[in-house]
């Protein structure tokens, strides 16, 4: 045997009081342990090798330290896809992400690759620019699922808070997430494309925090009474109360960003539909082309002419605010609404349905 093999037996020679045969037998039986759950000899060495990517010191010691702790995939899972939709704290991003070294996508890239090998995460990390639109794009694949999209939402929230990015698209697929990134100055504050694909939920929590018993109290009742409710505005219900029909125009002109009358009809009719699913005024809207007439049809489950009325005078003043000309007509829980612009006058994009 050579002088350097006995020299890695030397460990058991002394623990066996330089007896051979005791020495390898005690060798034999850690190779046999550290190979488990192993492949191959090649394996396992470049596991316990120092330096070694799969090496567990460095977890290990995190552990030990208190920094970190184990928490089963199952656990995990749960965890990270029963807070889908609410934003990571800016605290935990800091902590991953260390702004004043990583300063571009590139130093991005390179230490969430090195981060991933160190803790087995096995998520594979690049980047690339679209050449038709010189778009960004960050792509992860590998890895659990779960642990994927929750570095996709850290990643896109440390862009947007500090590389000045917000995300414009995001595509998962099953073994990848893309984030589609677009320039965007945002002082510290998530951009408003990080909040609609990763943050959806997010001020909807935070308001059911502030104001728990309120909130768990009004989810109950419209599960209770199978959102068979309607949610008005004060104003608006002060105004129903006193006999008259409120005025929603403002409602229309905030959501469109410009005055009620240069809102398009195909415009009046998405607020509308917004409109009645938030109040619950009505169970549905539709559009539809009938003898080249835009026809809008409003079902609802009101039986009481006198409310039917106040539904069909609420519309109708908004149209008429907005400078269209129309008929109306009932049919038991449907308002129609017949416009009479010809469907020509408006872009043919909105003809189609």
């Amino acid at each position: 045997m050579e002088d350097e093999y006995l020299q890695k037996l030397q460990p058991f020679l002394d623990k066996n009081n330089g007896n051979l045969s005791a020495a390898i037998r005690d060798a034999i039986e850690l190779a046999d342990a550290a190979l488990q759950g192993h492949e191959s000899v090649e394996d396992a060495l470049e596991y316990f090798t120092q330096g070694s990517t799969k090496y567990p010191e460095i977890r290990n010691s995190l552990i030990e330290s208190g920094e970190c702790i184990l928490i089963s995939q199952l656990s995990f899972r749960w965890l990270i896809e029963n807070t889908d939709g609410i934003l990571v704290d800016d605290e935990l991003v800091s902590e991953l992400f260390n702004p004043y070294q990583i300063k571009n996508i590139s130093d991005l890239v390179e230490y969430l690759n090195t981060r991933s090998r160190n803790m087995g995460w096995e998520i594979e990390v690049s980047s690339n620019t679209l050449e038709e639109d010189k778009t960004e794009v960050i792509v992860l694949e590998n890895g659990d699922t779960s642990l994927r999209a929750f570095l996709g939402e850290l990643i896109s929230i440390f862009l947007g808070c500090y590389l000045n990015f917000d995300i414009s698209f995001v595509h998962r697929k099953s073994n990848s997430i893309r984030i589609f990134l677009k320039e965007h100055r945002s002082d510290m504050e998530v951009p408003p494309g990080i909040r609609k694909n990763f943050g959806i939920l997010d001020y909807t929590f935070k308001e059911i925090r502030s104001k728990p018993e309120f909130w768990t109290s009004l989810v109950e009742r419209y599960r209770l009474q199978r959102y068979q409710r309607i949610n008005l505005n004060k104003d608006v219900f002060e105004t129903f109360l006193a006999g008259e029909i409120p005025d929603v125009t403002s409602f229309f002109e905030a959501s469109a960003g410009k005055p009620i009358l240069e809102i398009p009809l195909y415009e009046l009719f998405a607020i509308s539909k917004k409109l009645l699913f938030i109040t619950q005024l009505a169970n549905d809207i539709e559009r539809t082309v009938e003898k080249g007439k835009i026809h809008i049809k409003i079902r609802h489950q009101f039986s009481e002419e006198i409310a039917i009325a106040k539904l069909i005078a609420l519309f109708s003043k908004l149209f008429l605010a907005a400078g269209h000309a129309f008929e109306v007509r009932t049919v038991s829980n449907l308002i129609i609404l017949e416009f009479k612009e010809p469907c020509s006058s408006y872009p043919s994009s909105n003809c189609k349905y």
